[in-house]
């Protein structure tokens, strides 16, 4: 999957971005033509989006902060909802507050608190609006802290 696919599913629009190597920055105009002018000297540049492995895309927090705005494929979680996903856990019924968008098994959602602050995105892996409803953690805003702690 692409970035633009990635970003397409959450906003159907792509933010302004620049592509070094197999990794994708956030840029503004200028920045973009100071990346023309210097070519290929340069090796990042900008917020980091994300970057694609082995054919993947993996995007950062930082893109899903941005997508999260504008996105209208959300689900709401309640507290221990929230400590359980952050917890790199999946999410049952009983975590789900509310829900935007598609709720049908194998939609990506992104992940929001309750006050709409996003926690990271998950797959849906038994469709929503049932008791045996589940979303699988794909990224959450601890795993910056399990990694580091290696």
């Amino acid at each position: 999957m692409s970035f633009e696919v990635f970003a397409g599913k959450f906003t159907g629009k792509n933010p302004d971005y620049v592509k070094m190597g197999s990794k994708y920055f956030l840029a503004g105009p200028l920045l973009v033509a100071l990346s023309k002018q210097l070519g290929h000297s340069i090796v990042s540049l900008g917020l980091f989006l994300g970057e694609e492995k082995a054919g993947k895309f993996m995007p950062s927090l930082a893109l899903l902060e941005i997508l999260s705005v504008a996105s209208e494929e959300k689900v709401f979680v309640n507290g221990i909802g929230e400590i359980d996903f952050l917890y790199n856990k999946g999410l049952k019924s009983r975590h789900i507050v509310a829900v935007k968008g598609s709720s049908k098994e194998g939609f990506m959602k992104l992940i929001q608190n309750e006050h709409d602050e996003n926690l990271g995105y998950g797959k849906i892996s038994r469709e929503l609006g049932s008791d045996k409803a589940e979303i699988a953690n794909l990224l959450d805003r601890g795993d910056f802290i399990r990694r580091e702690k290696d």
